[in-house]
C-alpha cells in the first residue's frame, strides 16, 4: 500500500509534464520556421487503431459550392469575367475572383470547361449551408465530423483517415451531391477562415490526408505550363490570401518585396551548390578508384543541376546563408514548408499552426518575399528597417 502511495505523485507529476510541456514549448514563434512533413508524420501516428469505415451522413449543398461539376459558364452567368487566370500544374487552371477578405474566392477549371475546385475566403459570399466567420461549435450543430471515409471513384474505392490535428483544424465534409468541402479553421478564433469545395478526383489528388487503401491514387494530368508563370501566380495567391487574413483581423497588409524574394532563392541555390560540391568530391572519390571513369561536370567541376531531388531545407543551413549575407535575424522571420499541396491550401493551413500564425499575424512584420522549388515554398519576411535586405 506504501508503494502505491508514494508512486500516486510520480504518476501525476509525469502525467503534468505530458500535458504541459507541448502547450509550453509552443507559446513563441520561432525566428525560422521549417514545417516540412509534420502533418504527414502526425496523420501516420494518429491513423493507428482508427474506427473502422462507416456510412456517413452526407448533408445537402445550397451555395457556391454546387457549381462543382458544372461547366464553367454557370459561374460567369454569375460572377461574370474573372480578374485574372492562373495556371497550375494540376490539370486545371484557377479563374480568380475578388480582391479583398469579402469577396475573394478562386474557381479551378479543368481542361474540358468543368469546375473541379472553387476555394472560398470573402466573408460575403453564399459559401451555404456553411459561412466564412462560423465558429466551430456551429458546425457540430449541422454535421458530424468523421475520421474515416471510404469513397469510390473509378471502380475503385480509396479510404482516407484524419488525424486529431485534421478534425479540429481541417475537417472534410461529405455532400449528398458526391462532392466535399475541407473547411480551414483558425487556429486562435476556431472560426472558418476559408473553405475548399472539390469533386472526388481533386480530393484524392490533393494529398492532404492520408490515404490507407493501396489503390494507387489517380495520376495527376500535370500541364505544360511554365514553371516561371505558375509560381509568379503562386505568389499572387499566397499574398492575396494572407493579406485577406491580415485585413480580417486588423492587420497591417503585407507589401511584396523583389529583394526578399531573390533571398529566399538564393537559399534554395545555395543548398544546391553545397549538393553539387558534395556529389563532386564524391565522383572525383570514386573516379580515382577508376581508371576509365569519366568526369560528369560541366568543366567547372560543380553543376547544380545535376541534383534531380532535393532534401528538405534545415533552420542551419537557412541560419546560414542569411548570417553570410548579413540578414539582421532580429527583424527577419522566415517560414519553409514543402508539403504535397499546391499554394491555395498552404496559405490557408499556415493558419491552423500555432507558431506559424503568429508569424504572419505579427503586425510588425512589413515585406514579404515568396520563392518556390516544386512544391517548397519559402517565405521571408522583415519589418522594412534601414538594416533590411536591400
Amino acid at each position: 500500500m506504501k508503494t502505491i502511495l508514494r508512486a500516486v505523485p510520480i504518476f501525476l507529476l509525469l502525467m503534468a509534464v505530458t500535458y504541459l510541456v507541448p502547450q509550453i514549448t509552443s507559446e513563441g514563434p520561432s525566428e525560422i520556421i521549417t514545417q516540412k512533413n509534420k502533418a504527414q508524420e502526425v496523420k501516420k501516428e494518429n491513423a493507428v487503431n482508427q474506427p473502422a469505415t462507416f456510412k456517413q451522413e452526407k448533408i445537402p449543398l445550397s451555395g457556391i459550392g454546387l457549381y462543382i461539376g458544372q461547366p464553367v459558364e454557370k459561374i460567369q452567368e454569375e460572377f461574370g469575367e474573372p480578374l485574372r487566370i492562373d495556371p497550375t500544374l494540376y490539370g486545371y487552371d484557377w479563374w480568380v475572383y475578388g480582391e479583398n477578405e469579402q469577396d475573394y474566392f478562386q474557381v479551378g477549371v479543368s481542361a474540358d470547361g468543368k469546375i473541379t475546385n472553387i476555394f472560398v475566403l470573402g466573408a460575403q459570399l453564399d459559401a451555404s449551408p456553411f459561412k466564412i466567420g462560423m465558429d466551430i461549435t456551429e458546425i457540430y450543430q449541422l454535421t458530424m465530423f468523421y475520421p474515416t471515409f471510404s469513397i469510390d471513384y473509378q471502380e475503385d474505392t480509396y479510404t482516407l483517415e484524419l488525424s486529431e490535428n485534421d478534425l479540429n483544424y481541417h475537417p472534410l465534409i461529405p455532400f449528398e451531391n458526391q462532392t466535399f468541402a475541407i473547411l480551414m479553421f483558425d487556429r486562435k478564433t476556431n472560426e472558418v477562415n476559408a473553405i475548399r469545395y472539390l469533386d472526388k478526383r481533386s480530393l484524392l489528388q490533393l494529398g492532404v490526408y492520408e490515404i490507407t487503401s493501396q489503390t494507387p491514387i489517380p495520376a495527376v494530368e500535370y500541364q505544360e505550363n511554365d514553371f516561371k508563370e505558375v509560381y509568379k501566380s503562386n505568389q499572387q495567391e499566397i499574398l492575396t490570401i494572407l493579406n485577406s487574413l491580415r485585413q480580417r483581423y486588423e492587420v497591417p497588409v503585407l507589401t511584396y518585396d523583389t529583394a526578399l524574394t531573390n533571398m529566399a532563392n538564393d537559399i534554395f541555390t545555395y543548398q544546391a551548390k553545397q549538393l553539387a560540391e558534395k556529389a563532386h568530391v564524391n565522383n572525383k572519390e570514386e573516379s580515382s578508384l577508376q581508371d576509365d571513369a569519366q568526369s560528369k561536370d560541366d568543366g567547372t567541376g560543380i553543376n547544380e543541376h545535376e541534383i534531380d531531388e532535393y532534401p528538405p531545407l534545415t533552420t542551419d543551413l537557412i541560419q546560414e546563408k542569411l548570417k553570410l549575407e548579413e540578414v539582421p535575424l532580429a527583424d527577419t522571420r522566415v517560414l519553409y514548408s514543402n508539403q504535397s499541396a499546391d499554394s491555395t491550401w498552404n496559405a490557408s493551413f499556415w493558419f491552423s499552426i500555432e507558431n506559424q500564425r503568429i508569424l504572419l499575424m505579427d503586425p510588425n512584420l512589413k515585406r514579404i518575399g515568396i520563392a518556390f522549388r516544386g512544391q517548397e515554398v519559402l517565405l521571408i519576411l522583415d519589418r522594412d528597417t534601414a538594416n533590411s535586405v536591400k
